[in-house]
Formats: structure tokens, C-alpha cells, sequence
């Protein structure tokens, strides 16, 4: 599965842009239409949000499976990361076969970068922004998270990724791209204090040969 574009709200568009142009050093245009980010593949929109907007989206960045040491060395040059209550800032995934990092970007959204060790895209050299492949993940929380997975798999051919359905957690997808579905207000990691907010959103991309759009809230999905 690939995310192509993905469109989110932000209140503050000229702080996302420095964020992003200074902190991840990533092409960023201030359009009409919003602050348009690109991340490898993926196109990142942040439309302007009502002043009273309130919430955090979820999303992360693939990056060459072998650079995990030097992504982290690179980006704690640039801004602190997160934690969970014992201080652990990495995240190994044995059934994912990954390694993680969680950080804030200047709206508070969670940001992810992941190394997927099942992926061949490993590279020479240290890390670098243009390092970074694309959003690989956007968080969809919602009260009835079979029920979406359940949905998502059947329009769009995809699956439940390396575990069972959970009603508090499940993800649909592959390592190239994944919708990650918490239940409502569930912490987003990495104990961040940040609840799961049904956030409007609006993401494009394609699985299995199918172009596809999922939309709004409630979500509503196309294809």
C-alpha cells in the first residue's frame, strides 16, 4: 500500500513550514491551499485549521533500513525525542522487524521515523533528509476499531498487519504503507499524554493496482 498525498489541519501553517524546512530540511511551498510538504513520495498538505482547532494527528517516515543509528544521531542534533516513563527513546519491534523514534513537530503531532528491516532499501553513506522515503503511516482513531479494519480490508484488498484484529489497536496495511487504528482516545506512544482524536483527514493512495481515498470524519472510503 502506498500513501501518495495525505492532507491534514493545522492552526499555525508558518510554524509547520519552519518545522519542516529547518528541522527535516524538506521541501515545503506556501500555496493557497495550505503548506504543501514533500516527503519522498508523499505529498504532506496542512490546510489551514479554525483558530479554536484541537488535536494531534499520527504519522511516520520510512528511511533506509540501515540507517536507524544515524537518523536518530541526525535528528537529536535538531529537536528532543520522545520517551515512554522509563526514559526509553528507541523501539524495537520484534514482530514488525523495526526500530522507531517519536518526536513532536511544531503542531504537536506525533512524528515517527521507522527503519523496516524487511524492506531492501538499505544505503550508503549517513543519513540525510533526502533520506526520508515517505509517510508510511497515518493514524485513524475511531470507536469501533474492528469494525474499520474490517472495512478498510474489504474495499481496499489489504490486511490486518503481523497481528489479530484488537477493538484498542490494529493496524491494516504493509511496511510500505499502513493505517494505523487506535480506539478513541487511546495514548498515542510513546506514552506521549497525547489522547487519539478523531481528526478530520483526507489520504490518497493505492493498493493492489486500485487507486483509493479515505476521507473526513466519519471516514469515508473510495476507491
Amino acid at each position: 500500500m502506498n500513501i501518495q498525498k495525505l492532507e491534514l489541519l493545522s492552526v499555525d501553517l508558518q510554524a509547520q513550514r519552519d518545522f519542516y524546512t529547518r528541522i527535516l530540511e524538506l521541501p515545503t511551498e506556501l500555496m493557497s491551499s495550505g503548506l504543501l510538504i514533500k516527503v519522498g513520495e508523499t505529498e504532506l498538505l496542512f490546510s489551514q485549521a479554525p483558530s479554536d482547532f484541537d488535536g494531534a494527528y499520527h504519522l511516520a517516515f520510512n528511511f533506509p533500513e540501515n540507517q536507524f543509528r544515524t537518523a536518530k544521531k541526525w535528528l537529536t542534533g535538531r529537536l528532543s525525542l520522545l520517551h515512554d516513563k522509563n526514559g526509553k527513546e528507541d523501539f524495537e519491534s520484534e514482530s514488525w522487524n523495526s526500530d522507531s523514534i517519536y518526536f513532536l513537530d511544531a503542531a504537536g503531532n506525533i512524528l515517527e521515523f521507522i527503519a523496516r528491516h524487511n524492506l531492501n532499501n538499505a544505503v550508503d553513506g549517513d543519513f540525510e533528509s533526502s533520506q526520508i522515503l515517505n509517510v508510511s503511516e497515518i493514524g485513524l482513531p475511531s470507536e469501533d476499531v474492528i469494525g474499520l479494519a474490517n472495512e478498510l480490508c474489504a474495499q481496499l484488498g489489504l490486511s490486518i498487519f503481523k497481528q489479530g484484529p484488537n477493538e484498542t489497536f490494529t493496524p491494516v496495511g504493509d511496511d510500505y504503507g499502513l493505517f494505523i487504528l487506535p480506539v478513541k482516545d487511546r495514548i498515542w506512544m510513546p506514552d506521549s499524554g497525547v489522547p487519539a482524536k478523531m481528526l478530520p483527514v483526507k489520504v490518497m493512495g493505492n493498493a493492489n493496482g486500485k487507486n483509493w481515498e479515505v476521507r473526513g470524519v466519519p471516514y469515508e472510503i473510495t476507491c
